[in-house]
C-alpha cells in the first residue's frame, strides 16, 4: 500500500500531461498572460465549454506541480522509515488538499456544484477525513530490506510504465474519435 501511494503522485503527474495537451480538466477563464489557449475544434474546451481561444488557468499543470511535491514528501517518508498507514494517510490528506484547490480553478461546466463547492472538493473533503484517520492507525514501517525489490524489478516496473504512459498518453495520427486526438 505504501509503495502504490509513493507511485502514485508519479502517474497522476504523467497522466495530466494529456490532460494540459488536450484540454481536459481545462482550467476557468483568467487574465491573458497568466493562461493557456486551446483553440483546436476537436478539444473539451471548444466542444464542451465554448472557452476556445480564450486565456484559461493551467490546471492540470498546477496537477503536476502538486503531485510532484507530494510524491517527494512521501518519497522522503518512505525512506525515513514511516509507517505506512502514515505514508498511505499522508498521501490521502496531500492529494485531496492539492486537488480541492486546484478544483477552484477549474472551468469544466459539466461538474455539479452543491453549495459553494463542487462535487470534486466534496469527494476531497471525504478523502481528507480518510486520510486523516488512516495516519492515525499504527502500522509497522514497510520492509525496504526484505520486499524482494530488485534492479530487474524496478526497471521492469519503469519499463512497465514508460508503455502504459505511451498507451493511455498518445494517440494515432489518423484517430477520428470523439476527443481522441491531442490538440
Amino acid at each position: 500500500m505504501a509503495a502504490l501511494c509513493v507511485a502514485a503522485p508519479w502517474i497522476q503527474a504523467t497522466g495530466r500531461l494529456r490532460c494540459l495537451v488536450q484540454g481536459r480538466c481545462h482550467g476557468s477563464k483568467t487574465q491573458e498572460n497568466m493562461g493557456i489557449h486551446y483553440r483546436h475544434a476537436r478539444s473539451r474546451v471548444c466542444q464542451i465549454a465554448h472557452l476556445g481561444g480564450q486565456a484559461l488557468h493551467p490546471t492540470p499543470l498546477y496537477s503536476i506541480i502538486g503531485n510532484i511535491l507530494i510524491g517527494l514528501v512521501l518519497l522522503r517518508l518512505l525512506l525515513i522509515g514511516a509507517p505506512w498507514s502514515a505514508i498511505a494517510g499522508s498521501y490521502l490528506i496531500l492529494s485531496s488538499l492539492a486537488r480541492f484547490v486546484e478544483e477552484a480553478y477549474r472551468g469544466e461546466p459539466q461538474t455539479p456544484v452543491f453549495g459553494t463547492l463542487n462535487l470534486c472538493q466534496w469527494v476531497s473533503v471525504a478523502i481528507f477525513a480518510l486520510g486523516s484517520v488512516l495516519t492515525m492507525l499504527q502500522s509497522a514501517p514497510p520492509d525496504m530490506q526484505n520486499s524482494g525489490l530488485t534492479m530487474s524489478l524496478v526497471s521492469g516496473s519503469i519499463a512497465l510504465g514508460l508503455l502504459v504512459t505511451i498507451a493511455m498518453g498518445v494517440d494515432w495520427p489518423k484517430s477520428n474519435r470523439r476527443f481522441s486526438r491531442l490538440t
